[in-house]
This record gives C-alpha cells, structure tokens and sequence, in this order.
C-alpha cells in the first residue's frame, strides 16, 4: 500500500495535474476582483516604450544567469563547451514554461548531460547551487520590503510575513546541507554516501564550485546583477501601465513574484504569477485588473520571448547533436 501511494506521488501525471489544479486555484482568486472593460482600457493605454526597456534588462539578466551558470559548470573537467552550455540553459528555461512543476530544471541538466556527455546529476547539482543563491535574494529582498515598505494593508503584509517564514525552514535546511557535504567532506555521513553510490557522487560533485572561496565572490556579484535587472525589468512594466512604484515598493514585489515563481505550479506561472501581482496590487493600492494585465505581459513579452529563443535552440540541438550521436550510437 505504501509502495503504491509513493508511485502514485512519484508519477508525472500526479506532478503535472498537481500544478496545474494548485495555478488554477491561485488564477481564480487572482481574477475574481477583475473587472475586464478595465483590463481592455489597460491595454489600449500601455507605454510600450517602457515594455521594449522590460526586455531588455530580461535578456540582460538572462545573460548574466548564464554567465553565472557556466562559472557553476567550470569544476568539470573538461568544462562543456560556451555554447552547448548556452543551447541547454535556454532550453530549459523554455521548459520550464510549458511544463508543470518546474521540471525544466530537470529538462535542462538531462539536455546539458547529452550535448556534452557529462553526468546529469552532476549538472543538476549546479542547478541547487543556482537555484539556492537565488532563493537567498529572494528571502532577503522579501524581508527588506516587509521591513521598510508603507502600506495601509497590515493584514495583508502579514499574510507575506508569514509566506516568508514558511520558506525559512526549508532554505535553511538546504543550506545546512549543502555546508555539511561541501565544507565538511571528511564528516561520517559523508565518507559513507560517497562510497555507497555513484549517483550520489555525481550529485554531490555539482557543489564542489563553493569549496572555492573565490567562487563565491562571483557567485554573489552576478547573483545582486541579476535580481537588480529583474527589479528593473517589472519596475518598466509597471510604468507601462502608469504605476510608479519606489524602490522599496519594488523590491517587495520582486520578493512576493520571485517566490510564486519557485513554487512547482502550472506552466510558466500560469495562476502563481497573477496571485503574486495581486497580493502586490492589494498592498500597493493598484486595480486588480492592471495587476492581471502586468502579470500577462510577464508571461507573454518576458516568458515568452524565453520559450520562442529555447525552442528554437532545442531544435538545432536535435538537428545537429542529438540526432548525430543517436545514429552514431546505432
């Protein structure tokens, strides 16, 4: 009975209706309030000056993700090439938008893992780095606006806090972890993972960058770059629309959507995202309906403009490595 339930959790299926029903749920609150003459208006009037700065400063970021990408990559011997690396990361971040529960991180280290025939799960170890620093910035960018933003909404604001101090628990423990097996490789556990599975000293290999201190430097750096262009990037969104927000305001925002985002839901943030922009539109006393209309530019100019660049690059991955190794193979 229990082998049958962890079947059961473990399937794909489960994952993909999951998210799916955990987006729907979050989309209906997020509309319920949505008057839509109002988000008609709100589309005639865009300053879309301000949505062609959006992204650019996106496909900034996206670049300095992908240079901090490659210094994760860098401990392997010999390093994957620039650009299979590059073919891999915006592939993934396609994945991620059309599939459920951020299995484009999967998608991502299993591609990586063929074009240029390193270990997946080492690959996917880089991810766990990445995916922590970012979540670092994100917790403390939630916990800067909580602390200094304005509002009138206390209980919404405390609703936030209380998001914020769920996510602490589990941050923590990664971080924990991550410290025991990379600061701490001669400790018991260690030395008997190590020995008891190939798989685990792939994975395990994927953090072995942090036991180089000048890593870190670098990994910080382009961690503070990427999440000021990603501030910039809604800050132009919003003005967009005609909602100026301060930096505070701002940085709270950030927080609030870049922790829906980490949340394993329906495709590219499809309900997460919107209910991110509406808890923001609640605090900062904006429509809901200009809160729907900001987060479908999100998904439509940013998103999507990511999965129309990694789709194209899946489709030269194909035609020119996979196929090639798969008829090799035969």
């Amino acid at each position: 009975m229990t082998s049958s339930k962890g079947a059961i959790f473990r399937s794909k299926y489960f994952r993909f209706f999951l998210g799916v029903a955990v987006g729907a749920a979050l989309l209906f609150l997020s509309v319920k309030d949505v008057s839509w003459s109002e988000v008609k208006g709100e589309i005639e009037n865009i300053t879309y000056a301000w949505i062609f700065f959006a992204a650019f400063f996106y496909w900034t970021e996206l670049g300095i993700r992908l240079v901090r990408w490659r210094v994760l990559l860098s401990q392997l011997k010999p390093p994957p090439a620039g650009y299979k690396i590059a073919i891999a990361f915006v592939s993934g971040y396609a994945a991620n938008n059309v599939l459920p529960a951020k299995l484009g991180e999967a998608f991502r280290a299993d591609l990586l893992g063929r074009l240029a025939n390193v270990s997946r799960l080492t690959v996917f170890g880089s991810i766990i780095v990445e995916r922590l620093f970012d979540m670092l910035m994100v917790l403390g960018m939630t916990a800067w606006g909580v602390f200094f933003v304005t509002t009138t909404h206390l209980n919404t604001l405390e609703d936030v806090t209380r998001g914020l101090t769920l996510l602490l628990a589990p941050i923590a423990l990664l971080v924990i972890l991550v410290y025991f097996f990379v600061a701490r490789k001669s400790n018991h556990l260690n030395v008997k993972l190590r020995a008891w599975s190939g798989k685990v000293q792939n994975l395990l290999h994927g953090l072995h960058v942090l036991e180089d201190s000048s890593s870190y430097l670098k990994l910080l750096s382009s961690t503070l770059a990427i999440w000021t262009l990603n501030c910039l990037a809604i800050w132009s969104i919003m003005m967009a629309l005609d909602i100026q927000l301060d930096v505070n305001q701002t940085i709270l925002m950030i927080g609030i959507t870049g922790i829906s985002t980490a949340i394993p839901a329906a495709p590219a943030g499809i309900g997460t995202l919107q209910y991110a922009f509406y808890v923001t539109a609640v605090l900062f006393d904006f429509s809901p309906s200009t809160a729907f209309v900001a987060s479908v530019i999100v998904q439509i100019v940013l998103l999507g403009s990511a999965t129309v660049v990694g789709a194209i690059a899946y489709s030269y991955a194909i035609a020119t490595h996979l196929l090639q190794d798969d008829e090799t193979g035969k």
